[in-house]
């Protein structure tokens, strides 16, 4: 930051500069972790991503870890490892960033995975059609993922670093 900014009211700050001081002010305290729930989702896409990669910097300067709470996919799969969808409020899968983006396995997964948008032009309409295939499965297939009431299923594993709320027996 300038010299200037010791003497800047909060208000006279952007929403990126925002974000920065509060990393800097968590990270001041030495932890060795850090909850961040939505950190970016406020901010303009440039803007995002330079606060991302100054939180990506301090991490490794610092050796912390972040639980990142988002519902920006992109975001998830930029910063983090290890990821844990959540619905309904019960964890439906576990797995690593692999895990999750190459091999999605419960059904709410899937449905969050193909709604994020596709630049591609050429690959527009198969990526339309997918969407339907996975409403689609997403209606038919409740019973493997939900029980009765709606609840999710205990978690499964499917291999040691992928676990999925599945109906026993019920893997898709």
């Amino acid at each position: 930051m300038p010299e200037d900014a010791l003497y800047k009211y909060p208000h006279e700050f952007s929403g990126g500069q925002r974000q920065r001081i509060g990393v800097a002010r968590a990270v001041a305290t030495n932890p060795k972790l850090i909850i961040a729930d939505e950190p970016v989702s406020a901010l303009d896409l440039s803007v995002q991503a330079q606060v991302l990669n100054f939180m990506k910097q301090i991490q490794q300067e610092y050796g912390l870890s972040y639980l990142f709470i988002s519902h920006d996919l992109g975001v998830v799969k930029h910063m983090c490892d290890n990821i844990a969808i959540m619905h309904r409020g019960r964890f439906v899968e576990i797995g690593t960033r692999e895990d999750i983006y190459s091999d999605p396995r419960h059904i709410y997964t899937k449905r969050l995975l193909s709604a994020i948008p596709k630049i591609d032009v050429k690959h527009r309409e198969e990526h339309k059609e997918y969407r339907r295939s996975v409403e689609k499965e997403f209606m038919e297939n409740q019973k493997d993922y939900y029980d009765e009431s709606g609840r999710v299923y205990d978690l499964k594993e499917i291999t040691p670093t992928h676990m999925v709320g599945l109906r026993t027996g019920g893997e898709s």
